[in-house]
């Protein structure tokens, strides 16, 4: 039996629409779109929100896996946290693409 080729051509030629940041509300490039658990997995989440990869590292270095399925669960909660306002009133300053590599090489639990 021959197989049938289906090419979307109509889908190639629209611009797909940008991805936001849940927590510094800035375009996320393709290549550094991560998922946050609202819960953590290993806590039962199973809820995820698009972060820049930056974001996503400084919850993750900011808050336990246990404060973040206890007291940190939703994005109004983690931004109402004072260290978090600072980096995303920071974050919110650089172009969509900006990567700081020594956040992870200063990463603290």
């Amino acid at each position: 039996m021959a197989r049938k080729y289906r090419d979307d051509f109509a889908s190639q030629d629209v611009e797909s629409e940008p991805v936001i940041c849940s927590l510094c509300e800035r375009v996320i490039p393709n290549d550094q779109i991560e998922g946050h658990h609202l819960v953590p997995k290993s806590k039962g989440g199973k809820i995820k929100v698009p972060l820049h990869r930056i974001c996503h590292s400084h919850i993750h270095a900011a808050f336990t896996d246990a404060q973040l399925a206890k007291k940190f669960s939703t994005i109004s909660a983690i931004l109402n946290d004072p260290a978090m306002q600072k980096f995303v009133s920071w974050v919110r300053t650089k172009p969509p693409g900006f990567d700081d590599e020594a956040e992870e090489r200063g990463r603290r639990r």
